[in-house]
């Protein structure tokens, strides 16, 4: 096994005394767990918390909407908790009672029903990628946009708050792979704008995790980025509960991979970007971006540093881009 330059990074990181503390994901104070002693998806608190901020009356007309619909029940909280706006979750409300089964399984589960078509469009997307499911996993309205091309007048999101009335115009009938598509494009630039000192990050080297860290987005929690070293068996445990203590609320983590100097140089540094969506009996499920496809990860053959069809084939885990409330 050769060297990754994220190791000698987090090497000089902990003779310094200077990586950054881990992200924990709390429950919200107030915020009550379910019986078995987990904490709620972290959607539904922030849904939960907004409600109760809410005059009486928009909060009484957000109980009916739910009450109304009830399958649409867990879509209309996060739509809450991604805008803060009753009006969004009703102009949902409204366009749901019209969508077919299909389109209410992409906008519920949108990783899962249009993993393929959020595949990467070019060899430096996958952030990219990563960052617009991650987006739409929480944000129903952007679900529903990248589906159906359909746009609620209330709480746009804000991957499309660039886009021109004709532009958007000429993606409502498309196919939903060009809308994924431009709007890879669209986040590339939001990632890579001022992420070199001030400066543009160089196209060709795809997402910068900082960059990443600053877009990423999700209901009721930030996202910072750490260096990773998954030769150290401890750092990789570390992080590794982090991640799974995020996914056990239902919070999405963008992960970087690479490779190392046994590969050559060029590959020793973080390459490829793919989100973490759930937990397995061995690791991780993840999204990989390139196949467009869900997929387990063995968390124990990445500490040996084994390529995984998971990481696109890449053979180490190098960053983390870890969510904290």
């Amino acid at each position: 096994m050769g060297w990754q330059l994220t190791t000698l990074v987090r090497r000089a990181q902990r003779v310094a005394g200077a990586g950054r503390p881990l992200p924990r994901l709390l429950p919200h104070p107030g915020t009550a767990s379910s019986p078995d002693g987990a904490a709620p998806a972290m959607a539904t608190a922030t849904a939960d918390r907004l409600r109760e901020l809410l005059p009486a009356v928009d909060r009484a007309r957000y109980d009916a909407l739910r009450a109304e619909q009830p399958a649409a029940a867990a879509a209309l909280a996060r739509a809450l908790a991604t805008t803060g706006s009753v009006l969004a979750v009703e102009h949902l409300a409204r366009r749901w009672a019209v969508l077919t089964p299909d389109v209410r399984t992409a906008v519920v589960n949108p990783v899962r029903a249009m993993a393929h078509a959020g595949r990467q469009t070019d060899p430096t997307t996958c952030g990219s990628a990563s960052l617009i499911m991650l987006a739409a996993a929480g944000d129903p309205l952007l679900a529903l946009w990248l589906r159906t091309g359909w746009l609620s007048p209330v709480g746009r999101p804000p991957e499309l708050a660039g886009a021109g009335a004709e532009r958007l115009d000429g993606l409502a009938q498309a196919e939903p792979e060009r809308r994924f598509a431009a709007l890879q494009r669209a986040v590339k630039h939001r990632t890579n704008t001022g992420a070199a000192l001030g400066l543009g990050w160089p196209a060709g080297l795809g997402t910068p995790p900082w960059g990443a860290a600053r877009e990423a987005r999700f209901p009721g929690v930030r996202y910072v980025g750490r260096v990773l070293d998954d030769t150290d068996r401890t750092d990789l445990a570390a992080v590794l509960d982090v991640v799974r203590a995020a996914l056990r609320r239902g919070v999405p983590v963008p992960l970087y991979a690479g490779g190392d100097t046994a590969r050559g140089w060029a590959t020793a540094l973080p390459r490829h970007v793919v989100l973490a969506v759930a937990t397995t009996a061995t690791g991780l499920r993840v999204w990989e971006p390139s196949a467009g496809r869900l997929t387990a990860l063995d968390t124990t053959a990445a500490s040996r540093g084994t390529s995984s069809p998971a990481l696109g084939g890449w053979n180490h885990l190098a960053w983390a881009v870890l969510p904290v409330d």
